[in-house]
């Protein structure tokens, strides 16, 4: 395995589909991956990211489009050929070999001499924090350090690509989420091309260079961490992210201005003009503006009377101390039935208690047009 990253296309999935029990499943996915990337698959159960995996992987045959791994279309390769790293939330680990032993295992199958081996197996229980467990049998490991040795075994070959179907996925939250900044930097420090499938957002977000989210076969949209909280590309997707704040409303296409209708005939109280929204370069038959929780805090005095200030104004119906913030629901009258938002207000100063009127400033910055198809 290289340091050195080229930054060329490693991967190429070009408008893959599939059946399951004469359904659809994935259907024209298409995405490209570079070297030295982390793709995670993010999507709800049943969304199709394991059946993708394991089409990349070879263990499927049944689908139409390509699958091009090193600019070779890699469908006649058999799995076993295709020089791919596995890794799966059961480990698979031999419960009757010990911690060398199971790293051994990839290693032998490549008939790689004892001597060179013994140096690779060494090397990877240091990378993974083993080093001094190589006797230790698997059922004297705990969860987290039977996960490391998996992540181990996976590695020693060197594969051309690593493939983790859910590999955190039966240990505590805690230390998921220590295991996940580990194996990023394990896979960085190696330059390893690898997709690691999660229905878990916060895995996603702390493990990849890219995301891709799936939901019911479709890809909904690929892009980077970053792009994908700032700009979801539609409602599903910000949905899936945890987003609440939706509203529906229509575009004036040349002022570039949006109008929250949320209940005809009421409309949102927005005070303020709310000017162009930042939005991907698209036309949307059905806009939506989202609004991130983090976008706002109590209007201060001064900034009542400032035209330019955007305020939204409602009742407090919920709040919970959350440590580094207060999780409100703001109830906002919009004719036929109230609207509730949420947000996450600093600490300083305190919102209203529950039932009391609340005013706020909304940033520009945490308004978003997505599409609501």
């Amino acid at each position: 395995m290289s340091n050195n990253l080229h930054h060329q296309t490693i991967l190429d999935i070009q408008d893959i589909s599939n059946t399951y029990g004469g359904k659809p499943l994935l259907q024209n996915v298409r995405f490209s991956l570079l070297s030295g990337e982390i793709l995670c698959l993010l999507g709800p159960s049943g969304s199709g990211k394991t059946t993708l995996l394991r089409l990349i992987a070879g263990l499927e045959q049944d689908y139409s489009g390509k699958i091009i791994f090193d600019g070779r279309d890699i469908d006649p390769i058999p799995s076993h050929k295709r020089g791919f790293g596995m890794m799966f939330q059961e480990y698979a680990l031999f419960p009757h070999k010990n911690v060398v032993e199971n790293i051994s295992f990839g290693l032998e199958m490549q008939n790689m001499p004892k001597t060179q081996r013994e140096l690779q197996i060494d090397k990877m229980l240091e990378l993974v924090g083993l080093t001094g467990f190589g006797n230790r049998k698997i059922d004297e490991l705990s969860g987290g350090e039977r996960q490391r040795v998996a992540l181990a075994r996976s590695l020693a070959p060197e594969p051309r690509l690593l493939l983790l179907d859910e590999p955190l996925g039966s240990l505590d939250r805690t230390l998921r989420e220590r295991l996940t900044i580990e194996i990023r930097t394990i896979l960085k420090q190696l330059g390893v091309t690898a997709i690691f499938v999660t229905h878990d957002q916060n895995e996603a977000f702390g493990v990849a260079d890219k995301i891709a989210i799936l939901q019911d076969g479709v890809l909904q949209q690929f892009a980077s961490p970053e792009h994908l909280y700032r700009f979801p590309l539609n409602r599903k997707v910000a949905r899936f992210l945890g987003f609440t704040n939706l509203l529906e409303g229509r575009l004036d296409r040349e002022t570039g201005y949006f109008h929250s209708t949320v209940n005809d005939p009421g409309a949102l109280p927005l005070f303020g003009p709310l000017g162009p929204v930042p939005r991907p370069d698209r036309v949307f038959t059905l806009p939506i503006l989202l609004i991130r929780p983090e976008g706002a805090r109590l209007l201060a005095k001064e900034e009542k009377n400032i035209a330019e200030t955007l305020q939204l104004r409602g009742i407090v119906s919920n709040r919970r101390y959350q440590g580094s913030s207060y999780q409100i629901q703001l109830e906002c009258q919009t004719g036929n039935q109230p609207l509730h938002l949420h947000f996450d207000l600093p600490l300083e100063p305190p919102p209203p208690p529950v039932g009391a009127p609340i005013e706020l400033f909304i940033e520009r910055s945490a308004l978003v047009l997505l599409d609501g198809k």
